[in-house]
């Protein structure tokens, strides 16, 4: 048996990329736009109740038939079970689920060009975290995917999620 070689684990990379490169052209999804949040307040304190208002504009130029959305706190209060529960929605979905810090819902669809939907949230503010002293920023983080301009079978689709949260969704915990 031949030794191991840094020649070998060069090729053995350039395989391992040029492979990762094939399976990774996947056609990603565009960045999605007409989309606004907001809540309303910007403090709060346990007992408090938060309304958060999810609104999807259509600006594509053909109906968007087919909208989702998932949204959750961001890091640290996505580990805080029972600081704050999502409550209920309510507005323009067919569906929505609610799981103790999260929510899903399905836009009422189809949107028509320059149309568009609105969903709130009502969130109850129940303790304080047990993560540290003092105040803290509950922030959200949405997930919007929607698919529109089907042609021939084959539908356009844009996604995005908002990892690092919005300021337009933070609100201080005291």
């Amino acid at each position: 048996m031949k030794p191991f070689s840094v020649q070998r684990l060069g090729v053995i990379l350039a395989a391992l990329l040029g492979l990762g490169t094939v399976f990774a052209a996947q056609p990603a999804s565009a960045a999605v736009s007409g989309t606004t949040f907001a809540v309303n307040r910007s403090t709060a304190a346990p007992g408090d109740q938060l309304t958060l208002t999810l609104t999807l504009a259509n600006t594509e130029s053909s109906d968007i038939y087919f909208a989702y959305e998932f949204i959750q706190p961001i890091w640290p209060a996505n580990q805080q079970a029972g600081a704050f529960n999502v409550l209920s929605c309510a507005g323009d979905s067919t569906d929505c689920s609610v799981n103790g810090n999260n929510a899903a819902f399905h836009f009422t669809a189809p949107i028509a060009p320059g149309a568009s939907r609105t969903v709130t949230l009502t969130v109850q503010v129940t303790a304080t975290p047990t993560w540290g002293a003092g105040p803290y920023t509950l922030n959200w983080a949405p997930y919007v995917y929607y698919e529109f301009g089907q042609v021939g079978g084959q539908s356009t689709t844009k996604d995005q999620l908002w990892a690092n949260g919005l300021p337009e969704l933070q609100t201080v915990i005291s």
